[in-house]
């Protein structure tokens, strides 16, 4: 870096390698200069501004399949399903709950597909015909889908359906100008000829402000208007964003994280949480189980045998201790809760720390649900618990609202049974996108089943929270926690930051 001459060194490549060519595409005066694009750029746009050179400039399109655009590509637009279902049975208009079915009566219903006769939706003429031949939207997003070079044909051949595309948020249109030719004027040979003398800086180095060399000299000015290429950044996840964010809050709330093993044995997924061994939520329609290693030893100690006295007692029949010891991938991280309970209860009467003691844990967990816009297979949950003396349901929620909070979550609590608390409580969270109180978790103070000790002896509060559910709720561009899950790197490029 120095002192410049006021015809910028970028300026002046240009000009010079302009003066040789006269006339110049982009890419040929990167090959000419050895500048870089947004060096040459800056070099253009400031010399145009001067009338120095004369920029030739075309406009583009390109456009880009939404993920919504994308999965009615790969299946059926949601009219056209409708269509499909019509054709087969009778179908009233209040059954539609479905938001996509919602949008495919209404887009059926303004194109006349389809219309209502006592409360029951039947084809139209147009209806009918369109079940096997498709709606024009439909054909055309398929074709653009298989074929996105056929895009300024199908734009120009089938206007209005590409204008629904784009008006349903299906395509989205990207427009660029880039330039065609470069000319250099006479004035940017006169420029050339009679380069001014004087010297501009255009960065300052240590050695100039240690010398204050600066001093009395012209700055080259910056214009903060000009194009540069994009560049890529990095970001993170906006998952991983989030699970920071409730790191961040559980910290700044005095907890300590914890940790513990995602394969288990059903002994610390289910019976220490007082859960009994027939419960429907053990079957292998609710949980996985593993073939290897087929089961988890559990070691025979007092926690081991309290435990199943717990289940003889209040639960009645047998107590296996085979299905206790099954290997599992745990379905929630109230694992961890349970086995920091049943460390401090082993400790009581010895050296222990102060109470109150507050924990938690993020982790993922794994459940054999039907997946969703809210449910997944395998998902992220964040489990906490406070052991103290006198603890209450007022304070549970006291720490909950101050939780989601953080979040920007609004909640309120529903009583709810829940095996291993008594009282328990649902958490509930309002929805600013869709207007509803979603849930997003339990809680409640944990039985003496579970801990061991009476309840005027030590309380323990706990709960156990979804993460995705608590993004869903807090960022507006996202409409389903399965596209946190998806490859697309662009959906991420485009995301702001949560």
């Amino acid at each position: 870096m120095g002192y410049l001459i006021q015809v910028h060194r970028y300026e002046l490549a240009v000009l010079t390698s302009l003066k040789e060519h006269r006339s110049l595409s982009l890419d040929e005066l990167l090959y000419y200069t050895k500048l870089k694009k947004d060096e040459a750029l800056w070099a253009v746009d400031n010399l145009y501004s001067r009338g120095a050179v004369e920029v030739e400039r075309r406009d583009l399109e390109s456009i880009e399949i939404t993920d919504e655009g994308k999965a009615y590509a790969k299946t059926k637009m949601p009219e056209e399903s409708l269509l499909l279902v019509l054709k087969r049975s009778r179908l009233s208009a209040a059954s539609l709950n479905k938001k996509e079915e919602q949008i495919g009566f209404q887009w059926a219903k303004k194109k006349g597909l389809v219309a209502i006769r006592d409360g029951i939706l039947y084809l139209t003429p147009a209806g009918e015909a369109a079940t096997s031949s498709g709606i024009e939207e439909g054909n055309v997003l398929r074709e653009l889908y298989a074929k996105p070079e056929r895009y300024a044909r199908l734009a120009q051949s089938n206007k209005e359906a590409f204008a629904n595309l784009v008006k349903r948020g299906l395509v989205v249109i990207h427009r660029k100008s880039q330039i065609e030719s470069i000319q250099i004027t006479e004035k940017g040979l006169s420029e050339l000829e009679n380069k001014p003398a004087t010297e501009q800086i255009d960065a300052l180095s240590k050695a100039m402000i240690a010398s204050g060399s600066w001093r009395g000299r012209d700055f080259k000015p910056y214009d903060v208007q000009l194009e540069v290429p994009k560049e890529q950044i990095a970001m993170r996840h906006p998952l991983r964003q989030t699970i920071n964010k409730i790191r961040q809050t559980y910290l700044s709330m005095g907890f300590k994280e914890v940790y513990g093993p995602i394969i288990e044995p059903a002994f610390w997924v289910f019976d220490s949480l007082f859960m009994p061994q027939d419960h429907p939520a053990r079957e292998m329609q609710d949980a996985f189980y593993l073939s290897q290693p087929k089961s988890i030893r559990v070691k025979r100690d007092e926690t081991f045998e309290r435990i199943r006295d717990a289940h003889l007692e209040y639960w009645g029949g047998e107590w296996q201790p085979e299905i206790a010891e099954q290997a599992m991938l745990r379905t929630h991280t109230t694992n961890v809760s349970a086995r920091k309970v049943s460390e401090f209860v082993k400790a009581m009467g010895k050296e222990t720390e102060e109470l109150p003691i507050k924990l938690f844990s993020v982790g993922r967990v794994f459940r054999n649900e039907n997946i969703d816009y809210k449910h997944l297979t395998d998902f992220y949950q964040t489990d906490g618990i406070v052991i103290g003396n006198n603890l209450t349901l007022a304070n549970l929620f006291d720490i909950l609202i101050d939780l989601y909070g953080a979040m920007g979550i609004k909640v309120k609590f529903k009583p709810a049974y829940f095996p291993f608390v008594e009282p328990g409580a649902e958490v509930y969270a309002y929805s600013e996108k869709t207007k509803e109180w979603i849930e997003v978790g339990g809680s409640g103070i944990l039985r003496r089943e579970v801990t061991g000790v009476p309840r005027k002896s030590l309380s323990v509060l706990a709960w156990g929270p979804g993460v995705e559910r608590m993004l869903l709720l807090r960022d507006p561009e996202t409409k389903s926690i399965t596209e946190l899950y998806n490859s697309d790197i662009g959906w991420l490029r485009r995301r702001r930051m949560v």
